[in-house]
């Protein structure tokens, strides 16, 4: 005898848009999975491909900025790649911390980097280049600014509910920072030669890297305590 359906099946067959609360958000898990997966691999290929043609730019227009930035990106591309691991991990069976161990490590590379720019930084006003090409600048910084705009709506809608891609984000987030803070540099220098704002920016640049990376560490350490008490909970007495 056929039974009636109950709210949560009926909620379950509107459109995915419209979710009832025995859904799922209207994917299922493996394809929530694929779909992070392919997001990842999208960024990382964008990522990667615009490192390459700010390194070149920066060669080209003898900017310290977009140096350090590419070497920044080369970074990003890294962090993605361990979240790949992570999601891989945990896809076959593994507890969640191996995600906050990798949020934890992005976020420790994002300090990493924050150092190592700061240093370009000083060096670079310590004794400016005499021969910053503004225009280039100005046109990669645009570049840069669509590419990490593409990458954060990617990511945006995994954010919420994984550590480990809200880390990526955060690296994307700083990335829109640097390509802001060279757009305005090579205003700087393109419009008023002020060649010492090349490595201004990058000490800004900096210190919004130093502080994406804080809640991540704070975040992922909270949780990797969380899970190692609730592990020494299990134990036998």
């Amino acid at each position: 005898m056929p039974t009636e359906p109950t709210a949560a099946n009926q909620s379950c067959s509107h459109d995915h848009h419209h979710h009832g609360p025995g859904c799922s958000h209207g994917i299922e898990p493996d394809t929530l999975s694929a779909q992070k997966v392919t997001r990842l691999l999208w960024v990382s290929a964008l990522v990667l491909g615009f490192a390459i043609a700010e390194c070149l730019v920066g060669y080209f227009s003898h900017s310290v900025a977009l140096f350090a930035d590419s070497g920044h990106l080369v970074a990003d591309c890294l962090a993605v790649l361990m979240a790949l691991g992570a999601a891989w991990w945990v896809s076959r069976g593994t507890d969640k911390p191996v995600q906050a161990i990798a949020a934890l490590i992005n976020g420790l590379v994002l300090v990493a980097i924050a150092l190592w720019i700061g240093l370009e930084a000083i060096e670079a006003l310590q004794s400016p280049p005499t021969d910053i090409l503004g225009k280039p600048m100005l046109i990669t910084a645009c570049v840069g600014l669509v590419v990490n705009g593409i990458n954060f709506k990617l990511l945006h809608d995994h954010s919420h509910d994984d550590l480990n891609v809200k880390g990526v984000l955060l690296h994307v987030i700083a990335d829109a920072a640097s390509s802001l803070g060279i757009l305005v540099a090579a205003i700087a220098i393109y419009v008023f030669n002020w060649r010492w704002a090349d490595g201004v920016v990058s000490v800004v640049v900096a210190g919004l890297i130093l502080a994406s990376a804080v809640p991540l560490i704070v975040a992922s350490t909270k949780q990797l305590g969380q899970g190692a008490i609730a592990d020494a909970s299990r134990l036998p007495s």
